[in-house]
């Protein structure tokens, strides 16, 4: 893939993922709860703009997951837990607030699948890939979590500082697997436990 198509396949896909593309109205599953005392609260949508590119690049990009790559993916899963959980606490932008809330926790699941499916495959698919590809492995492992991170500086330097280290881990089993279904399911098992396990989405 082309430099230029490269970033016109990433580009399209920051659109969709912010739901800038014009025409679509994601339907809302709930508006403004809050789902702990001090959180912010939180909307959540159906991504059907989403759905569209996991669709369309997820099946090209996914890759076969390599054998012999269980003991780096189960390292890297269990460290990109417990650095991201103890960075977050460490930094007041969330606590330790356990509790299952009924269907939001099944409608949270199923949705966050969608989402962190479109981000695996823009950041970790497309984007380091193509840097592998220029510049090798190591400088796209931390390239990509770096800017991972910097998209989410909307929410804040802390939360764009979790997300770093989050996104190092990320990286790391797309990396050592060949595939972005580990990625994918540790990114999905991430943001499920801070769902359920921590103040969610964070402390106002």
């Amino acid at each position: 893939m082309t430099l230029t198509l490269a970033l016109f396949v990433f580009g399209l896909g920051v659109v969709l993922t912010l739901h800038l593309w014009p025409g679509f109205a994601n339907p809302a599953i709930w508006q403004g709860r809050t789902f702990c005392t001090g959180c912010l609260p939180h909307s959540l949508h159906l991504p059907v703009d989403q759905v569209l590119l996991v669709a369309a690049w997820l099946p090209l990009l996914a890759g076969t997951i390599r054998r012999g790559s269980l003991p780096p993916i189960l390292i890297g899963g269990v460290a990109t837990i417990v650095a991201s959980a103890a960075l977050g606490l460490w930094l007041g932008l969330f606590r330790w607030a356990p509790g299952w809330p009924g269907m939001a926790l099944l409608w949270f699941a199923g949705v966050n699948l969608v989402i962190v499916a479109a981000e695996e495959t823009l950041f970790r698919g497309l984007l380091q890939r193509h840097i592998l590809h220029r510049l090798g492995a190591v400088h796209a492992w931390w390239l990509t979590a770096v800017i991972f991170g910097l998209a989410h500086l909307p929410f804040g330097a802390e939360f764009a500082a979790v997300a770093t280290i989050a996104g190092l881990g990320y990286g790391y089993v797309a990396w050592q697997s060949g595939s972005l279904w580990p990625a994918i399911g540790l990114h999905w098992v991430v943001n499920l436990l801070h769902f359920s396990l921590f103040s969610y989405p964070m402390l106002a």
